[in-house]
């Protein structure tokens, strides 16, 4: 039988049927300690606590309005309890007494929260380090919501180690009752209220707003609106003398603290719910009102807006304007059909939030870390894992690391791929993704995103093998290789930037000193390897990865472009029948796109039924776009993808790409168009991959001679040919699929030599 300890603050009447349903089971024990029985703030009437429970030593303060609860007697229970795992809902220092409990003693930890990345964005530096600690020490997450599973994530949890655990009111009750308001509706009788605010009459809830909102209806409906308060706190007063000033507009009813046994017929007695909240985890009087098929205006502070409420279904999830909120109460009060549909939308939502389906969360988070905890006893031999740490997850990654955790699983090795997020500009791309086995990192820029900060220490600590990126503003880099070294460590990237403009300055010397520092090197190409090697790191240790992306889907592409269809794309984009060079890349200064536009014009001196077809965009499009006005010639279509995009290559007869060349090279070698480059020194380290005069040309760096060599090609056609078939011999090579297999290799050479 698995013993569960949960420490909680107190008892919440929508989480006592949920301890009694775990009590119920015959695999588990439950305890529950309660810190104390009633805050002074709750005037909670509860159901019996028919399960296994202690009151501990009441002791706490108030801390911004707040309750913190401080009770050391909690260590005497649990050393008398001798739980097997511990269940935290709570970060006060009573939690904490019970987390230091669950590690000294090795016993399970399970953190319980009702938060959300919103409830807790003002949490202080300490609050955070304090959940970093207890969650590296933690063995599984409940969370109360989504957006707890977010949060939690925040923090560089899997997804897979969190488990669902809602909140939620007594459906059955609500549905109950039900029955006899549609008794009373087809009697005649219409719902006294237009409106309901029930909660604690208090400024975080914001009760004046919701007043203002009914008297800003009335104005505009020109009729008096009735609103019905359930709750008391320290507002009430207050809010009864606004009602009173408002009169000629609203009738406001205050009805005090409700017990659960009234709340269903007061909520069936209304048709909106209001809750203007400033701040609130979740909001269990929204599950209330969903209960009662009532519509719900909510601010997005509450933790239900956006899951339990959605936008525009079966409610509004609106900041505090009052002229919004108005507009919308106003449409559900004066269209029928828009009112039903939401109505019955909250009633349809609200049925998979009960007390069983978060019974079901609970009991799986603890079971599945006690089988996990069970396995790991069962086999000391450790499993072996290996970590790679990714500043940000792009698209073109995807499918090389679902390849490298498949391989490595095969042989018993347990991939955790670390990700954290791109700078504010990187993000604008909308390149970056993730995958719902990765791990998010916390990451900060510093110093105008020279620098980041991604910690994952404990992920390092327990690791085989970590691989990390080889760039200077990865400052945790510098932690791992001087203090928190890992068993083994490896650096991944070119040997150093191959697109500085200062290589002997004090970025790139401090670059050449960390190369050596590592246990083992990833490098991206032949070149890079080089690079490395140049440096003093020996090369049995550097493992060749041939960087690549995911080629399949263009080859394909190329592939099926008929004929028939090549003819139908030039003539769409109004491309005659001379030869064609094409650009497909990004536009900026790197790329000399002022340099390419130069050399057109000189290649159609030679040939002149040359033209020439743009693909993409960037910063420096504004001077493509005024050619392409001057010159008929001269074709821009923007960026293109997939089908379209193959069409372009297959329509071309050369690639032009006079300035930096990275893994674009690769649409060259899957397409068999031919690329010719020059030697301009600013090429990333793939370039190595073209062999002028197999695959590719890449000519010495003045524009009259690369124009020269390319009219000669394009005038050669079985030297273009040739270069074709190089071409397409060499995409066989640089697939996703090699350099997956090339990193497993290496990664299987490193923990076997190191």
């Amino acid at each position: 039988m698995l013993k569960i300890v949960l420490v909680a603050n107190l008892p919440p009447p929508y989480r006592v049927p949920i301890y009694q349903r775990i009590a119920a089971l015959p695999e588990v024990h439950l305890h529950v300690l309660f810190c104390c029985r009633r805050e002074p703030n709750r005037q909670w009437d509860l159901p019996p606590l028919d399960f296994d429970h202690s009151f501990l030593h009441e002791q706490f303060f108030t801390f911004d309005e707040r309750y913190i609860h401080n009770n050391p007697d909690v260590l005497l229970h649990l050393f008398r309890l001798a739980p097997d795992v511990v269940v935290i809902n709570g970060f006060n220092p009573t939690h904490l007494y019970a987390a230091l409990y669950a590690i000294v003693r090795r016993c399970l930890l399970v953190p319980m929260t009702d938060g959300t990345a919103m409830s807790e964005k003002n949490l202080t530096f300490l609050h955070r380090v304090i959940r970093r600690l207890v969650y590296s020490r933690s063995d599984a997450f409940i969370a109360a919501s989504q957006g707890g599973i977010r949060l939690y994530k925040q923090y560089g949890i899997a997804p897979d180690r969190c488990y669902l655990s809602c909140l939620c009111a007594d459906n059955r009750a609500y549905a109950l009752e039900a029955k006899v308001n549609d008794e009373r509706h087809q009697a005649g009788t219409e719902k006294l209220y237009d409106f309901i605010f029930s909660g604690r009459i208090e400024p975080v809830k914001n009760p004046l707003f919701a007043l203002d909102v009914a008297v800003e209806v009335a104005q505009k409906l020109q009729r008096k609106i009735r609103i019905v308060f359930v709750g008391s706190g320290s507002m009430a007063s207050l809010v009864r003398e606004a009602a009173e000033q408002q009169a000629a507009y609203i009738e406001a009813h205050f009805t005090g603290f409700a017990t659960q046994g009234q709340l269903p017929s007061l909520y069936h007695s209304a048709r909106i719910l209001l809750m203007p909240t400033r701040w609130d985890p979740w909001g269990i009087v929204v599950n209330e009102a969903c209960a009662a098929g009532l519509p719900v205006i909510v601010s997005p502070a509450a933790g239900a807006a956006g899951e339990l409420i959605r936008d525009h279904y079966n409610g509004f999830v609106s900041e505090l304007h009052l002229e919004r909120w108005s507009q919308q109460a106003i449409s559900l009060l004066t269209q029928p059909d828009l009112y039903a549909s939401f109505s019955q939308r909250s009633s349809q939502i609200v049925k998979a939030y009960t007390f069983d389906t978060a019974t079901h969360g609970f009991i799986s988070a603890c079971e599945n870390a006690a089988a996990k905890d069970r396995r790991r006893k069962a086999n000391p031999l450790k499993r072996r894992r290996i970590v790679i740490v990714e500043r940000q997850l792009l698209q073109y990654r995807v499918a090389l690391y679902q390849r490298l955790r498949t391989l490595l699983a095969r042989r018993g090795i347990e991939l955790q791929l670390l990700i954290g997020d791109g700078t504010v500009a990187e993000k604008q791309k909308l390149n970056q993704t993730e995958l719902d086995w990765t791990i998010h990192l916390p990451t900060r820029y510093l110093l105008r995103e020279q620098i980041c900060w991604q910690p994952f220490e404990r992920y390092a600590r327990q690791a085989d093998l970590v691989i990390v990126m080889h760039e200077n503003k990865l400052i945790y880099n510098l932690w791992l290789l001087s203090f928190g070294r890992p068993r083994r460590l490896a650096f991944w990237g070119h040997g150093r930037n191959m697109q500085s403009n200062m290589p002997f300055g004090w970025k790139e010397r401090f670059k050449r000193w960390t190369v050596n520092k590592v246990d083992w090197w990833f490098a991206y190409t032949d070149g890079s390897a080089a690079l490395v090697n140049a440096a003093g790191f020996p090369r049995s240790r550097t493992t060749v990865v041939e960087n690549a992306v995911d080629t399949r889907e263009m080859k394909r592409f190329c592939a099926d472009v008929s004929a028939e269809q090549c003819r139908a794309a030039r003539a769409r984009m109004q491309i005659g029948r001379g030869p064609v060079g094409l650009y497909l890349g990004s536009l900026y200064q790197e790329k000399r796109i002022e340099f390419l536009l130069q050399a057109a014009h000189l290649i159609r001196q030679q040939i002149p039924r040359f033209e020439l077809l743009i693909v993409g965009a960037g910063p420096e499009s504004d001077k493509v776009e005024a050619a392409e006005k001057q010159y008929a010639w001269i074709h821009y279509l923007g960026p293109q993808q997939g089908r379209a995009k193959a069409e372009c290559l297959v329509v071309a007869d050369v690639m032009l790409n006079p300035g930096l060349v990275g893994l674009g090279v690769l649409d060259s070698f899957v397409s068999g168009t031919p690329m010719m480059t020059t030697d301009c020194g600013l090429h990333s380290p793939e370039i190595s991959y073209l062999q002028s005069g197999y695959n590719g040309v890449i000519t010495e760096d003045d524009v009259f001679l690369y124009a020269d060599q390319v009219s000669t090609l394009l005038n050669d056609t079985a030297k273009l040919a040739s270069l074709s078939a190089g071409a397409l011999a060499t995409a066989s090579r640089y697939t996703i699929e090699n350099m997956a297999d090339r990193i497993y290799r290496g990664i299987l050479d490193c923990l076997d030599r190191i």
